[in-house]
């Protein structure tokens, strides 16, 4: 009764965040787990599951493909699964993404469809008190799950709390460096593997000593916060962004067909005069550098990273020598410097 109060206690806490489970099933028919067995007091208040059918899926890299995607909290391989297919699903989930949580669910339903003979010690008809034996197994079963799938919830809470410490800019609320060089290696791994071009953006705030000499370092730091708010708006969820220092900002992005490199330094050109508008001392801006990354002639990140860096500062020799001869330089040029990155440099 205690163990039972106390689950209850933790679960109605975690209410709010609740853990999503994305759940590998050979057929949904066959799932206990998805027909409602797992609809017990703890399942129903620790998840929201969604089910991916391996039998839909043309291969097996299409099913890490849509794992990738759905990007779950905890992957759940239902016993429908075929062994070795559960096998390489957990290897290769394990490799790519180390930190998320695999667990094989038990085969519940095959205990609920047991044969006659297995329920000895029964009644008359040998069904009874066997029936609710087994009953009462897969309920415990049930509970069983739910409990690990709860306190991993509170595991994964835990570790993204400390994770978000680590791998956050406190000014800025991006990614910070060490943050930024960490996902941005898998994220290319997982580019190369699928095929799927990225392009990266490097870019620094204009004109900030002038800012932190006119006005203070705290308007400084505001500017550095609006820009990164900017950026941020500008980009998907699915982009990774971050301050790498100073005033230094980077973002990773995947290509996409109608999101060109020219679109989305529109998009941020227009983020930035709304944010610098009226009321602001001065004119918020950036100056850009792009890299594309090829993942038939993959680079390194650090390569990558060169090639954006130079093309920023070809752009921002280009905008001073046209500042000698025009009023007001450009705030982003609508087509900005681009360096395709190939393994030859």
């Amino acid at each position: 009764m205690m163990i039972t109060q106390s689950v209850g206690k933790r679960s109605r806490a975690m209410e709010q965040r609740l853990t999503k489970a994305l759940l590998v099933v050979d057929s949904r028919e066959d799932s206990w787990f998805l027909s409602g067995g797992s609809q017990g007091p703890l399942g129903c208040q620790v998840l929201d599951v969604k089910g991916l059918s391996a039998k839909k899926m043309p291969d097996f890299d299409q099913t890490l493909r849509m794992i990738t995607e759905k990007s779950p909290d905890v992957l759940l391989l239902d016993s429908t699964l075929a062994r070795n297919f559960a096998l390489s699903v957990t290897i290769q989930v394990r490799d790519k993404f180390p930190n998320m949580p695999v667990v094989l669910l038990p085969d519940i339903r095959s205990v609920l469809t047991a044969p006659d003979s297995s329920r000895e010690g029964g009644g008359p008809t040998g069904l009874a008190v066997g029936a609710d034996h087994v009953t009462d197994g897969a309920l415990v079963a049930s509970d069983a799950i739910g409990l690990a799938l709860l306190l991993t919830q509170g595991q994964i809470g835990l570790q993204h709390a400390l994770l978000q410490m680590i791998v956050r800019d406190d000014l800025t609320g991006l990614h910070n460096r060490r943050g930024f060089m960490a996902l941005a290696e898998r994220q290319l791994r997982c580019a190369r593997d699928m095929g799927r071009p990225m392009v990266m953006f490097f870019a620094d705030v204009d004109g900030l000593k002038s800012i932190n000499d006119r006005f203070g370092h705290r308007e400084g730091d505001r500017a550095l916060a609006r820009a990164a708010a900017c950026i941020r708006q500008t980009l998907r969820k699915c982009d990774l962004s971050a301050r790498l220092s100073g005033d230094e900002f980077v973002a990773l992005v995947t290509a996409a067909p109608g999101r060109s490199t020219e679109s989305i330094c529109a998009r941020l050109r227009f983020k930035l005069a709304d944010c610098s508008g009226s009321e602001t001392r001065y004119k918020l801006s950036l100056s850009v550098g792009v890299a594309h990354f090829d993942p038939c002639k993959p680079v390194t990140l650090h390569e990558l990273m060169r090639l954006a860096d130079t093309a920023l500062y070809r752009h921002k020799r280009g905008e001073r020598w046209a500042s000698d001869t025009a009023a007001v330089p450009p705030l982003i040029p609508y087509i900005p410097v681009m360096q395709r990155a190939t393994s030859g440099g």
